[in-house]
């Protein structure tokens, strides 16, 4: 490499947050077709993947709320043990419930559907 090119290499990993082996790692996970079609390129490092796996799990625990509120409703109405007003305010909290989801749902899946059309590179730290 010329020393223009490592100068080069040097301030876009400083751009970047990285190192230079880094993003040495980074651009050897690029497959030939994007490099020629000039895709992007979302890196994930572990933290991030950790911090998404942690958003993902914490949507899950608020599904099963919903879902155990529902549960709960169609048991006591089996059993007799239910009236309306309170079917009804069951019903109204696992609405709740669900629609509190709905704003973040809505953004994590135009996270994903941004990103699916992206290379993916990983970082091992």
């Amino acid at each position: 490499m010329s020393e223009a090119e490592i100068a080069s290499a040097k301030r876009l990993a400083r751009e970047l947050g990285m190192t230079v082996s880094d993003l040495l790692r980074v651009l050897l996970q690029l497959p030939a077709e994007a490099v020629r079609g000039g895709g992007s390129l979302v890196v994930v490092d572990r933290t991030t993947a950790a911090r998404l796996s942690r958003e993902m799990t914490r949507w899950g625990h608020h599904y099963n709320q919903a879902v155990h509120a529902l549960n709960a409703i169609a048991y006591y109405l089996r059993s007799n043990d239910m009236d309306a007003p309170e079917v009804m305010e069951e019903l109204a909290r696992a609405e709740r419930t669900l629609a509190g989801m709905q704003p973040g749902i809505e953004s994590l899946r135009k996270e994903v559907s941004a990103l699916s059309g992206s290379v993916i590179a990983a970082l091992g730290r």
